[in-house]
């Protein structure tokens, strides 16, 4: 086992996770400044990745609401989608940072690597103590770097379109008298 590999890919997905967030944070500065008044944009930039997902989630679905644009509905569920897809990996994220790392050996060789999250956590029904631990291996970790380039480049979509609407006042739904 290459234990240098599996810290090596904790790193990239690390670093992908940073541009995932700052794709939401542009995502979000274009909706709230379509024409860029405002340079740097200081709006969503102290957010929590919790909170700065949920907000890009309302701000993007308040905006298709208020535009004339073909395949709403379906445009606001995958949006949605993706948002929870984005909870998930931050979770994901936040197991892997917050984990301590033990490394199981055999004779001198290092066979595993386990994460254990040592936050305290209590069954709600059973009241028994329940532990957030796992196995790495580089293939787990690529499996969710696989799941976050996937993230990623629907994200991508979105804001592309967004730049193509953008800004936004030709496409806003007239309101009737």
């Amino acid at each position: 086992m290459d234990t240098n590999k599996i810290y090596q890919r904790i790193g990239e997905f690390v670093v992908s996770f940073q541009w995932l967030e700052n794709m939401l944070r542009e995502i979000g500065w274009l909706i709230l400044d379509p024409n860029r008044n405002e340079w740097p944009p200081n709006a969503l930039r102290n957010l929590t990745n919790h909170d700065l997902v949920n907000k890009v989630e309302e701000l993007y679905i308040g905006l298709i609401d208020n535009l004339d644009v073909e395949g709403q509905e379906e445009r606001k569920d995958n949006f949605r989608s993706l948002m929870m897809t984005c909870h998930d990996i931050r979770r994901y994220r936040n197991n892997l940072l917050h984990s301590a790392y033990i490394e199981l050996e055999a004779g001198d060789d290092v066979v595993g690597i386990l994460r254990s999250n040592p936050k305290p956590q209590v069954d709600p029904n059973s009241g028994e103590a329940l532990f957030d631990q796992e196995i790495l291996s580089e293939e787990t970790i690529l499996e969710v770097m696989r799941n976050l380039a996937e993230l990623a480049l629907s994200l991508n979509m979105h804001y592309t379109q967004l730049i193509h609407w953008a800004p936004f006042d030709r496409l806003r739904k007239s309101i009737q008298a």
